[in-house]
């Protein structure tokens, strides 16, 4: 059943997420022709427009989807959805499944048009124009400070960073459309999230106070160092830049967890239409 929901998810999504690839494919495209020509000013224009798509790409499709989930959950089409003969959280399964899914594939479409375009790029900037053998410099220089099963971890850990995003936006759809928020119409999810974007602001401060390390370089390897959030606000502009704070990772997976199981509490008994 989850198979046949996500082939429905894609037959209605797939025009929004081409136009979204399209205009990226052309932006990039035109970017990278521009960066071409060397010209002053029309070629930090192109770069401009090479990048610009890059950066937004997973976050517009990511957006684009979530909106979608709002108006076929509890919109536009909602009586549709929710008079299928499935529970509530097979549906919300199949949609999140669906939006975890299309958000690794533009992760890896903005790495595909980076490495299309690099070579033009790196012509500007000075660097290795072999976008292959530049990944394989990063790799080798990662594995020179750290161990290969940690630098995998991180890029695991980066790639679920990213899939919490559409957890906390169908959060924000799904507890936005329960009564009596439901009556704001869209701003009601907007407000939600609003709400969910500086809840999440204190409890990685909390987070960070309550896990005083960080991620830094010792002795030539990547280590773990006592950092202090309030030693840092007290140092000012004195404050250390050569250290990364570790304690907000768990906390940003503690509250995707909560805004996981809150939209499945959601999908089972508060559902309501806008």
């Amino acid at each position: 059943m989850i198979a046949a929901l996500l082939k429905h998810e894609w037959l209605r999504t797939r025009s929004l997420l081409g136009s979204i690839g399209a205009v990226a494919v052309l932006l990039v495209a035109a970017g990278t022709a521009l960066t071409a020509t060397g010209w002053p000013g029309i070629s930090l224009v192109g770069m401009l427009m090479v990048m610009a798509p890059l950066a937004a790409l997973v976050p517009a499709t990511q957006i684009a989807l979530a909106v979608h989930y709002w108006q076929s959950s509890y919109s536009r089409t909602g009586y549709f959805t929710q008079s299928l003969p499935l529970s509530g959280v097979t549906i919300y399964a199949a949609k999140l499944a669906w939006a975890l899914l299309v958000s690794l594939l533009a992760v890896l479409a903005t790495a595909g048009l980076l490495m299309a375009a690099w070579p033009v790029l790196a012509g500007q900037l000075g660097g290795e124009r072999n976008p292959f053998s530049l990944i394989r410099q990063m790799w080798e220089a990662g594995t020179a400070v750290t161990s290969t099963p940690v630098l995998i971890a991180g890029i695991l850990l980066f790639l679920g960073l990213i899939l919490i995003w559409p957890i906390q936006y169908f959060f924000a759809a799904s507890v936005g459309s329960e009564t009596p928020l439901n009556r704001l119409g869209l701003g009601g999810p907007v407000v939600v999230f609003l709400g969910l974007y500086l809840a999440s602001q204190v409890l990685v401060f909390l987070g960070m106070a309550a896990l005083p390390w960080g991620l830094t370089m010792v002795d030539g390897q990547l280590g773990i160092e006592h950092w202090s959030v309030f030693a840092e606000i007290a140092a000012g502009d004195a404050s250390r830049d050569d250290i990364m704070p570790v304690g907000f990772v768990p906390m940003l997976l503690l509250i995707g967890v909560v805004c996981l199981l809150r939209t499945v509490h959601s999908w089972r008994s508060r559902v309501s239409l806008v």
